[in-house]
């Protein structure tokens, strides 16, 4: 039975051109990378500054971790953080800001990722008031994940970052799929990543690394950072071997090839608005998109009958979203169309 995974981009697997780079390694391309000595770390995290036209980058485990440490390094213990309500920081990150930062969160409502920035300057803290902390960091999340993908603008991008700088505060951007977002604009990623004073980046997730994550800023926050990754058992030793798959990733002709995961997600989407059921679909701006589903939909037989005919997915509540990535091509599009169609039939 064909099976499409279409889960998470966190699913994807190293290219071909990604394990001929494997294969060439040797001793030589590896050192101690908490002793800034690993080649190939240093050679990707150069390339990553570069690209996202930051000063200095950091290579971090995970995205989470890279969230992690970058608020670490812009804040201290008691300040206060602004993220969106449902971002990925606020959600899903095991609450590690107050945990291990001790900060307090706050999380602003959205128009899909964008702030009313009169509501967000109601939540900021007074710094002359004796009993307020200080609200000291904006987040944001772009693209972001539950909204299905979308796009923060560099316009609102820019926006942001002008309210924050008059609020002392500093903006970081949770880039998890910044590069998606770019492709989609066909506009280079710095047009979006200037404006965070910090931004995180994924390798593993759209741009197919079996591991790893970075964050990028100035020489002094990548200096901070450094020392807050290795508080959170992030400084590994010879990193390189794991490395070596972001110097690939980070051409120019994987990054766009992000574009083919970007018409997968239209394709099927236009063939699913075909079933004349009653599901809403949304139209997706990069490779992220829901489904939602009638209140009485029994969501649970419904996953289970996808699952059991290959297609495997996540559901929040009466939404199912799908997520297309390297590994999925368009016989695995036309293939889920018609799968899918037969499955909800039995439901409707």
């Amino acid at each position: 039975m064909k099976v499409v995974d279409f889960r998470s981009d966190t699913v994807t697997k190293p290219s071909p051109e990604m394990w001929e780079i494997v294969k060439s390694m040797d001793d030589s391309k590896l050192g101690d990378d908490v002793e800034q000595e690993d080649p190939t770390v240093n050679e990707l995290e150069l390339k990553a500054a570069k690209l996202v036209g930051k000063e200095a980058a950091l290579y971090v485990t995970s995205g989470t971790q890279g969230n992690l440490v970058s608020l670490l390094s812009q804040t201290k213990p008691g300040d206060q953080i602004l993220v969106e309500k449902l971002s990925h920081i606020f959600g899903h990150e095991v609450g590690s800001a107050a945990r291990i930062g001790g900060l307090m969160v706050y999380a602003y409502p959205s128009n899909k990722g964008v702030p009313d920035l009169d509501n967000l300057e109601e939540m900021i803290g007074d710094p002359e008031d004796v009993h307020e902390s200080a609200t000291t960091l904006l987040c944001a999340e772009n693209t972001h994940n539950f909204y299905g993908g979308i796009i923060i603008k560099p316009d609102d991008l820019q926006k942001m970052k002008i309210f924050a700088d008059k609020k002392n505060m500093k903006l970081h951007i949770d880039g998890a799929r910044i590069f998606n977002a770019a492709v989609a604009l066909n506009i280079p990623v710095t047009e979006l990543t200037q404006y965070g004073d910090s931004i995180m980046f994924c390798l593993s997730k759209g741009l197919s690394c079996p591991v790893g994550s970075i964050i990028a800023g100035s020489s002094e926050f990548i200096k901070r950072a450094r020392k807050f990754r290795k508080m959170l058992g992030g400084g590994m030793r010879q990193a390189g071997i794991i490395a070596c798959f972001g110097v690939a990733a980070l051409e120019s002709n994987w990054i766009n090839r992000l574009k083919e995961d970007h018409i997968n997600a239209k394709i099927l989407t236009e063939g699913m608005r075909t079933y004349n059921l009653p599901i809403k679909v949304q139209i997706p701006e990069t490779n992220i998109f829901f489904v939602d589903f009638p209140k009485e939909a029994p969501m649970e037989k419904i996953m289970a009958e996808l699952y059991e005919n290959g297609i495997k997915v996540f559901s929040f509540d009466h939404k199912i979203r799908f997520v297309t990535h390297y590994g999925i091509n368009e016989d695995d599009i036309q293939y889920s169309i018609e799968t899918i169609k037969k499955v909800l039939q039995k439901f409707f």
